[in-house]
C-alpha cells in the first residue's frame, strides 16, 4: 500500500489522521513540524504528503518549497491541511505547487477521498508517460525517417526536463524570498542545486542531439589532449551535488596522465554510466567509480549495488531504446547506453559488463591511449 507522510504540529490530530490512514491500509509516517517533515520526506520518499501550514520552525509553504526544490521529492503529491480558508491562502499554496487543499475541520471521509483521488491522478499520469514511451519505442522500430525520430525525442525529453526545472525554480524562489533566513551552507546548497540542474539539462539536450546525429551517421569525433582525471572529477561532483542525500560516491583514481579524447563524448560516457548507477540502485547505497590502467589502456568503471541486469537482456543492453526487463516503474528512455557504446567505439574502445540480479552492475570502459596526428589516432 502507498506510504503517506503526515506533517502536523497538533499531536492529537496528527495521531488521529495516522490512525485513519492505517485503518485504510496505508503506511503512515508522521512528523511534528516542518523541519522534521522535510527530513522524513527525503528519508522515506512517500507516495503522498499531507501537511499543515501554520507550524513552528518551518511553515507549510516553506516545506512545500523544500520538497519541490529537490529532484528526489519534486514529483510527490502534496495536500495542505489548514484552518486558513481564505481564497488568497488557497491560491498561494496552489501557486507554490500544492496539489490539493483541505480546510479544518475536515472529516475522515474528506481526507481519505482527497488522498485516494490524488494518488489515482498521479498513477494515471505516470502510466500515461510510461505508455507514451512504450508507444514511442514501437513507432521508432517501424519508422526510419529522421524527422519523426527528432519529433518524438523532443516529446520524450520534455518529461525528463521537469524535475531539474522544478529544482531550479524552487531553489531560486527560496533564495529570493528567504535567503536572509538561511545560513551560508544552506544558501550555497541551493545555488549548487541550481548549477547542477542546469548542467543536467544541458546533458539531456546533448543526449538528444547525439542520438539524432547517430541516426543520421553524422556523429563527429573531435579528440583533444585532455586531463582526464580532473575532467571526470568535475562530472562526478555534479552528481554528488544533486544526489548527496541519497547516494555516496566513492572514487578511486590511479590515472593522472593526459590523453587524447573527445571531451563531449567522454562526458556522455561518464554521465550516462553514473546516472544509470544512481537510477537503478536504492537510496543509501554506494556508487563506486574507478580510473586506472588495464593492459596499457585507460580503464573507467562505474559499479552500483542495485537491481542488476538479467542475463537475457545483456546482449541487447546497448541497443537504442532497450531497457532491462526488471526495471519496473523506474523511468528512463533507453538511450543512455546506446550513446555510451557509440562514444566508446569512436575512441576505438571496448565495453565490459558484469552484473548479478539483486547485487548490482559494473560497467567498465577501456580506451586505448593514443596520440592524434590531426586526422587519425596512432599508437
Amino acid at each position: 500500500m502507498p506510504t503517506i507522510l503526515v506533517i502536523e504540529d497538533e499531536s492529537l490530530l496528527r495521531a488521529e489522521v495516522a490512525e485513519w490512514l492505517m485503518f485504510e491500509g496505508y503506511t503512515a509516517i508522521t512528523a511534528e513540524d516542518g523541519v522534521a517533515g522535510v527530513e522524513k520526506a527525503l528519508q522515506h520518499l512517500p507516495d503522498l504528503i499531507v501537511c499543515d501550514i501554520l507550524m513552528p520552525r518551518l511553515d507549510g509553504y516553506d516545506v512545500l518549497l523544500e520538497i519541490r526544490s529537490n529532484s528526489k521529492t519534486a514529483d510527490i503529491p502534496f495536500v495542505f491541511l489548514t484552518a486558513r480558508a481564505a481564497h488568497e491562502d488557497i491560491r498561494a499554496g496552489m501557486n507554490l505547487g500544492a496539489d490539493d487543499y483541505l480546510t479544518k475541520p475536515f472529516t475522515r471521509v474528506d481526507l481519505l477521498q482527497a488522498i485516494k483521488s490524488r494518488l489515482e491522478i498521479t498513477a494515471a499520469r505516470r502510466l500515461k508517460i510510461k505508455d507514451e514511451i512504450e508507444d514511442l519505442r514501437t513507432e521508432l522500430a517501424k519508422e526510419q525517417e529522421q524527422r519523426l525520430i527528432k519529433g518524438k525525442l523532443v516529446g520524450m525529453f520534455s518529461h525528463d526536463f521537469r524535475n531539474p526545472l522544478a529544482t531550479i525554480l524552487s531553489s531560486i524562489s527560496l533564495l529570493r524570498d528567504y535567503a536572509d533566513r538561511m545560513d551560508d551552507k544552506r544558501r550555497l546548497a541551493h545555488m549548487n542545486r541550481v548549477d547542477a540542474s542546469v548542467r543536467q539539462l544541458l546533458h539531456m539536450l546533448d543526449d538528444m542531439l547525439i542520438i539524432t546525429q547517430m541516426e543520421s551517421g553524422r556523429l563527429e569525433f573531435k579528440p583533444e589532449l585532455l586531463g582526464v582525471e580532473q575532467f571526470l572529477q568535475h562530472i562526478i561532483e555534479e552528481f554528488q551535488i544533486i544526489h548527496d542525500e541519497t547516494h555516496t560516491f566513492r572514487v578511486e583514481s590511479r590515472f593522472s596522465d593526459p590523453m587524447m579524447a573527445d571531451p563531449r563524448l567522454l562526458r556522455q560516457i561518464a554521465a550516462n554510466l553514473i546516472s544509470n548507477a544512481v537510477k537503478y540502485s536504492p537510496a543509501g547505497s554506494e556508487v563506486d567509480i574507478t580510473l586506472g590502467f588495464h593492459q596499457g589502456q585507460f580503464a573507467f568503471s562505474v559499479e552500483d549495488h542495485g537491481i542488476g541486469i538479467p542475463e537475457k537482456d545483456q546482449a541487447e543492453l546497448f541497443g537504442v531504446f532497450h531497457r532491462g526487463s526488471n526495471v519496473g516503474d523506474v523511468s528512463g528512455t533507453g538511450l543512455g547506453l546506446a550513446i555510451v557504446k557509440q562514444a566508446v567505439e569512436l575512441h576505438n574502445g571496448t565495453l565490459h559488463v558484469e552484473s548479478e540480479i539483486g547485487r548490482g552492475t559494473k560497467i567498465t570502459v577501456l580506451i586505448p591511449i593514443f596520440i592524434y596526428n590531426g586526422s587519425r589516432l596512432i599508437d
